[in-house]
């Protein structure tokens, strides 16, 4: 390696993303409601110290980085195997599929989304080959903690949203 080589890392992109996140995150605090008493600005504060802490890590981040190592970074990212690329992308779908069940528990319940969750992160993690047995043991084990949790423990999960 010679002397002006830097290995590749992604320092730029993290200063342009932490930047763009204390901009967004300080934009939404400012929106937040004013406080009905006191100092109206009372409650935007901490949030507001957040946002610009994040602003000025990003920008002390991207002055210290190498944007053309972020870039080469970038670059093997796109050409690494193919056995790489399929880990990204399963937990690409595991990103996903987590904020939709998150978006769909308290609509469809505890047992029937976290049924369709398991049943697509087994899936997925197994290769598409076994989805009867995916199946199966997303639906016994989504009715067992429910019937634990509620009965045994009487601690409530979003029921079924029929049947009520």
């Amino acid at each position: 390696m010679k002397k002006n080589d830097v290995s590749p890392n992604w320092d730029a992109f993290t200063g342009l993303f932490a930047i763009g996140f204390g901009v967004i995150y300080g934009y939404m605090s400012y929106s937040m409601p004013k406080a009905a008493f006191g100092n109206p600005m009372d409650p935007i504060y901490f949030p507001l110290g957040i946002s610009v802490i994040s602003v000025l890590i990003g920008v002390l981040i991207l002055v210290k980085s190498n944007f053309s190592a972020s870039v080469q970074a970038y670059k093997n990212l796109i050409n690494e195997d193919e056995t790489k690329k399929n880990d990204r992308r399963r937990i690409l779908y595991t990103c996903i599929l987590s904020v939709g069940y998150a978006l769909v528990f308290e609509h469809l319940g505890y047992v029937i989304s976290t049924f369709l969750f398991m049943v697509v992160m087994m899936t997925i993690t197994s290769g598409f080959a076994s989805w009867k047995k995916s199946a199966i043991v997303s639906l016994l084990f989504s009715l067992g903690v429910y019937f634990i949790f509620n009965t045994l423990l009487s601690i409530s999960l979003p029921p079924l949203p029929f049947g009520q």
